[in-house]
């Protein structure tokens, strides 16, 4: 018994003290103050989310083994047990797939935040696939001895085994807390923005959080709100090309000021989610259906434009609907910048000028620096 008091005293004493100092900023920002009596719930909630994952905390090891991309066949999964759950073959001389339109939902990669690890997905991994996202994997990282530059380049290195796992196929990105950060670190690179079909971060610190400065380890400083790293962030990055959704809750006790919550790169969108505590929108079922609609409708959008530039690609579409031929001209004799798309959107004019300029963008955004 006395072990089990053990995650809940350390819960108890994390929530009460993150609790007083998000109501002492609350009350000196001009935002109005949450109610005590919600501050109270959210203590609560992040008791129990705490207590949960550091009792899951052990399980890591075997969960990660479970969840992670494979670039390679899988062996036959055991009986009873979801394909992705299967361990690696190893390199094969078996073909690869060719790539397509995928005709399911997008494969979906699960970032967690500082001090956690895989397990922080548990229950999203369940819903997600309750949910028609049937390939779910989980990205996993040390939160110790490491900076913010290398785990980026460690999720890089995942993204390529997913993508590596599923070709012509382009994932979504889910990141909790810090794994939304490294996500941002990882789009600051426009040529990735162009693998992926979209993210959505839960309580990301976009800004930072004051609370970094009692952190452990020098991954966790390095998060002070409007820090070094965050202005270097923001510096560098390139403005998001895929849609973007931030969801954050308005008691969220690890994330201080809550202005922290909100980010300024462009092409991102911002959604309240339920009041609950930082932790415990991992276990919410509420905040979980928020995230899952916010995945369906980038994954319903990539849908939409990737048959959008197949339309505008095909040479051989011959005359739209609003009169415009295949050779860019006009029924009325006008020459038009390119063809049009089904919904009767004229394509992108990809002029000499237009692509100088393109080319000169991503040189200007190489990315978030890894030195």
């Amino acid at each position: 018994m006395s072990l089990l008091l053990v995650p809940l005293c350390i819960a108890l004493t994390i929530a009460v003290i993150s609790y007083l100092l998000f109501f002492r900023a609350a009350r000196r920002d001009t935002a109005p103050t949450p109610p005590a009596s919600l501050v109270v719930r959210g203590v609560m909630y992040s008791v129990v989310g705490g207590a949960l994952a550091l009792a899951l905390y052990p399980f890591g090891s075997w969960f990660r083994r479970r969840c992670r991309p494979c670039p390679f066949p899988r062996r036959a999964a055991p009986e009873g047990r979801h394909r992705a759950e299967a361990p690696c073959a190893g390199p094969t001389d078996a073909p690869s797939p060719l790539p397509n339109l995928p005709q399911e939902r997008p494969p979906v990669l699960l970032i967690h935040g500082l001090y956690h690890n895989v397990t922080a997905w548990t229950l999203y991994r369940r819903w997600l696939n309750e949910a028609g996202f049937t390939r779910v994997y989980c990205h996993g990282y040390s939160s110790w001895h490491t900076g913010f530059g290398l785990l980026v380049d460690e999720l890089d290195e995942t993204m390529r085994d997913l993508l590596a796992a599923h070709p012509g196929e382009k994932p979504l990105l889910v990141g909790h807390s810090l794994g939304g950060l490294l996500i941002r670190g990882w789009l600051a690179d426009a040529a990735n923005q162009q693998l992926v079909a979209g993210a959505v971060t839960l309580g990301t610190p976009h800004q930072g959080s004051t609370l970094a400065r009692l952190g452990a380890g020098r991954l966790a400083r390095s998060l002070t709100f409007r820090g070094a790293l965050i202005r270097e962030l923001e510096a560098t990055e390139a403005p998001s090309d895929v849609p973007c959704v931030a969801l954050y809750s308005p008691i969220d006790n690890m994330v201080v000021p809550q202005e922290g919550l909100h980010v300024t790169t462009p092409g991102w969108t911002t959604r309240a989610s339920p009041a609950v505590s930082h932790i415990w929108m991992l276990w919410d079922r509420a905040t979980a259906r928020l995230a899952i609609e916010s995945l369906r409708e980038l994954a319903d959008r990539h849908t939409a434009r990737e048959r959008q530039r197949r339309a505008c690609d095909d040479p051989a579409s011959g005359q739209t609907a609003s009169g415009q031929t295949a050779s860019g001209q006009t029924a009325s004799g006008h020459a038009a910048s390119g063809h049009v798309m089904p919904d009767g959107t004229p394509c992108a004019a990809t002029t000499p000028e237009q692509a100088a300029g393109s080319k000169n963008s991503e040189q200007e955004n190489p990315g978030y620096s890894r030195a």
